[in-house]
């Protein structure tokens, strides 16, 4: 046991140490890439997607953020689509809709066996906009006033798809775990910017994202991944990652969408089970990417107990101490991308849970239940009854 414990170690360090070369690759790429914002009329057509379940509460600040964007008013429409809310979003949505007749309101009564609810709705959402380029962000985030131009700007290479961030916003005295949960979120980011521009686009986040209506028509849609609950963004991004330069990240201030955390640890743990879903689901250079990275965190998650058992401590000792360093270097390189702070007590703090915990995430995502917008499901979409 302790000898394939120490090739797990020495081969899933070996892919961490080339999975984060490439962010860090990335990253100075971006740091040297010219920034930039294409003038108005050069701006295509727009439409901002945004697809709502039970968002009474923070769908008004979502659709009033994008209203407010600095983009020339007769080129952006904002679509909302009501995926079957018990609350009063809708009502919140059509009250606004009456005094900007650039939103409207769509619904979606009903979702297929086996499918996912927000790549539904968000289906729905494209197939009626009229916009050259579809931006999507979700119904409780606050996209700053340049988000949209951001995007649009960063697709005018000839990109199909521009990733910007999102970042949790969790107030201004925040209990430990939730500063943990905002600095692992932040560091997902960081990886999806560096990999994106190092031409090994990996991940993405649906609050902040854009890409080509022709793109999505020609790719399908979802078409192929429909079935996972979780996706809408990463496995999409999968698609525009096969076409070379397919995929580009933004990067300023402006491409940094404030979004709602979770406001529990339950919450945070169904949260995180969903995100882990979708791993085994990927193109196999990723999927192989990321067993070996999960088998090197599996391996650092499991050493001090080896150790006891006998393990050479210096192993495990060496393998940590090289995941923090790689860590703290793309934190480092990544916070001055984005006009961000990087606070160090909590990065090493969060480094002590970090590899168990996403072992336990990725295993939870793949082999247990997770709660969703009041319903329960599997990895492959099928409901299990409300929560």
């Amino acid at each position: 046991m302790i000898l394939l414990w120490e090739i797990l170690l020495f081969l899933g360090g070996l892919t961490y140490l080339y999975f984060i070369g490439r962010i860090l690759r990335g990253l100075n790429r971006l740091r040297r890439q010219p920034h930039r914002s294409l003038p108005d009329d050069e701006l295509p057509s727009v439409s901002v997607v945004i697809a709502a379940r039970d968002e009474e509460s923070f769908i008004r600040r979502t659709i009033q953020a994008v209203q407010a964007q600095d983009y020339p008013p007769d080129r952006l429409e904002i679509i909302v689509v009501d995926d079957r809310s018990t609350d009063g979003t809708a009502a919140v949505v059509e009250t606004l809709a009456r005094a900007d007749p650039r939103i409207r309101l769509l619904r979606q009564t009903s979702v297929p066996a086996g499918s996912s609810p927000k790549k539904g709705a968000l289906e729905t959402a494209v197939r009626a906009a009229a916009g050259d380029v579809i931006a999507a962000t979700d119904a409780d985030c606050r996209p700053p006033r340049g988000w949209a131009r951001k995007l649009v700007s960063g697709l005018s290479g000839g990109a199909k798809m521009a990733i910007g961030q999102a970042r949790f916003d969790i107030g201004a005295q925040p209990p430990l775990w939730q500063r943990m949960q905002a600095l692992d979120f932040q560091s997902i980011g960081l990886c999806a910017a560096g990999l994106a521009a190092d031409g090994f686009a990996f991940t993405g986040n649906g609050a902040s994202l854009a890409f080509r209506r022709d793109f999505f028509q020609k790719a399908g849609g979802y078409a192929g991944v429909r079935q996972f609950i979780s996706g809408d963004d990463e496995l999409l991004l999968a698609k525009a990652a096969t076409i070379l330069g397919g995929v580009v990240a933004v990067t300023g201030e402006d491409a940094v969408v404030p979004t709602r955390a979770a406001e529990s640890l339950r919450e945070l743990w169904h949260q995180r089970a969903r995100w882990g879903s979708k791993g085994l689901h990927y193109a196999w250079s990723r999927k192989l990417t990321l067993m070996g990275i999960f088998l090197f965190l599996l391996a650092l998650a499991t050493g001090p107990l080896l150790i006891l058992m006998g393990a050479p401590w210096s192993w495990w000792l060496s393998a940590a101490s090289l995941k923090v360093a790689l860590d703290l270097t793309v934190f480092l390189c990544g916070v001055q991308l984005f006009g961000e702070v990087f606070t160090g007590w909590v990065f090493a703090v969060t480094e002590i849970i970090h590899a168990p915990a996403m072992v336990l995430f990725a295993l939870a995502g793949h082999f247990s239940r997770f709660e969703w917008k009041g319903q329960r499901f599997r990895s492959r979409g099928e409901a299990r009854g409300t929560a």
